[in-house]
């Protein structure tokens, strides 16, 4: 019976091409933008370190003067101050992994004459930065505590920056001069890719840092600190020498510009939480913390759901692809009621000899499954290339600034996005004929049999 249903139902496409290839491009379009749409959500609301992400957190202190605003969000928090970071880095609990990060520029140049000296920025880090984001090292690998604790001069650079600058090779051992400082490469990180870079809190799609400097050669040799530094009354007014200037007074001040991260077990949470509260006791009682003590600990999950609610553009495109995948749907409604109807005579005969109703609900269901497999099949090929049309408009929006290395798995199809299309395409499919089938299968014999 299957069988027979299915030679009728082709036998059915085949009658009314025309009307049939209308309905295929209503489901396809209205499919093909919603995927386009879908996809790219999917892509942006990837969690970096899946595995583990509910296990990093971002740690937050409020260290505010007293008349100082209230925060109604962890995300209009302050950072973490210098001399804070270093007293947390001495706290010790097994198990526990911390890290942080701010940001640098300057010129970089190389030996090679025929390499232009680059503007470029890099990420001041400490030693388990690279152990606690599992960043994938190609040549070489990060710097222990003993370098770090040394302030040897000593840098890690992308895949992409080794390719540019030594044309792939090796290159630990080899030196850059990042304005007047020397610095030797111990290590090349492997493609990192990214949904967005999460570690310094910007969450810009994509692009990690090019190079990672330990964070004591950075303060030792005074290199630029690009942050943002939220500082009291007493600092506000030079805050923005922090910059270049005033290091020691920085280092003492009660600006918070570093950010801290933990990555902590779900069993000791609690426990760090506790001890993270005892340490602010315990400098309240110095005279900082002059606020009711309070603390965040956010972990990936929770930012990553917080900044995805907040893509106003995504969001409002969201809703305009719902919308006009309903209108693509009601007019294969339209379509499916003009193509069914057309047989209503034919169905009548058919019931008037004795055909059962499900029957006839069989054929046209199979004939409408055919219709939304084509509708997905072709509306995956629209949202591709939908897809690459957003992704040139992002690279156009940006002036070009943007690596197209670093935003194309944004852009991507995968296997996920692909079966939602096709399992979309058939059950909506099929929602769309309910109304033209029943309509089909409720005329009465009767009144076709008497006009023949």
């Amino acid at each position: 019976m299957f069988s027979y249903n299915f030679q009728l139902a082709l036998k059915s496409l085949k009658e009314r091409p025309a009307l049939t290839l209308l309905t295929i491009l209503a489901i396809a379009t209205g499919l093909g933008l919603y995927t386009t749409v879908k996809t790219m959500s999917y892509q942006s609301s990837q969690v970096p370190l899946a595995h583990k992400s509910k296990n990093i957190f971002l740690l937050q202190m409020d260290n505010r003067e007293i008349t100082a605003d209230a925060v109604e969000h962890q995300a209009r928090m302050v950072d973490t101050t210098y001399k804070d970071t270093l007293n947390l880095m001495q706290l010790e609990m097994p198990g526990v992994k911390q890290s942080f990060n701010w940001s640098t520029y300057g010129i970089l140049n190389v030996e090679d004459e025929n390499i232009n000296p680059l503007q470029t920025t890099a990420a001041v880090v400490n030693s388990s930065f690279f152990t606690m984001f599992e960043t994938p090292f190609l040549y070489g690998n990060g710097w222990d505590k003993t370098t770090e604790e040394s302030g040897e001069a000593v840098i890690i650079i992308s895949k992409l920056m080794n390719d540019k600058l030594f044309g792939g090779r090796n290159s630990v051992g080899e030196s850059v001069r990042i304005n007047t400082h020397v610095l030797k490469i111990i290590g090349v990180l492997d493609t990192w890719y990214l949904s967005s870079k999460f570690y310094n809190r910007s969450f810009w799609p994509g692009y990690p840092d090019n190079f990672f400097i330990p964070y004591t050669f950075a303060m030792d040799n005074n290199l630029p600190r690009s942050a943002g530094f939220d500082c009291w009354a007493a600092n506000a007014d030079i805050s923005r020498s922090f910059r270049t200037e005033n290091k020691d007074r920085l280092i003492n001040s009660e600006c918070a510009w570093v950010t801290f991260w933990a990555e902590v077990p779900e069993a000791k949470v609690a426990d760090y939480r506790q001890q993270i509260m005892s340490y602010m006791e315990s400098e309240q009682t110095l005279g900082r913390f002059p606020r009711e003590l309070a603390m965040y600990l956010t972990n990936l999950n929770d930012q990553y759901n917080y900044v995805n609610g907040r893509n106003q553009f995504l969001n409002t495109f969201s809703v305009l692809a719902t919308l006009f995948f309903a209108v693509c749907l009601l007019n294969a409604v339209g379509i499916l009621l003009a193509k069914f109807m057309r047989r209503k005579k034919e169905v009548s005969l058919r019931r008037a000899l004795g055909a059962k109703k499900k029957t006839i609900i069989m054929q046209h269901l199979l004939e409408v499954v055919i219709i939304g497999l084509l509708g997905g099949l072709l509306g995956i090929v629209i949202s591709y290339f939908g897809l690459q049309g957003m992704m040139s408009i992002r690279l156009y929006s940006s002036d070009y600034t943007v690596r197209i290395e670093d935003i194309q798995p944004l852009f991507q199809l995968n296997w996920v996005m692909i079966a939602n299309a096709f399992v979309t395409g058939i059950i909506c499919t099929i929602v769309a004929s309910i109304y033209p089938i029943w309509r089909l299968c409720n005329i009465p014999p009767a009144s076709q049999l008497k006009s023949q």
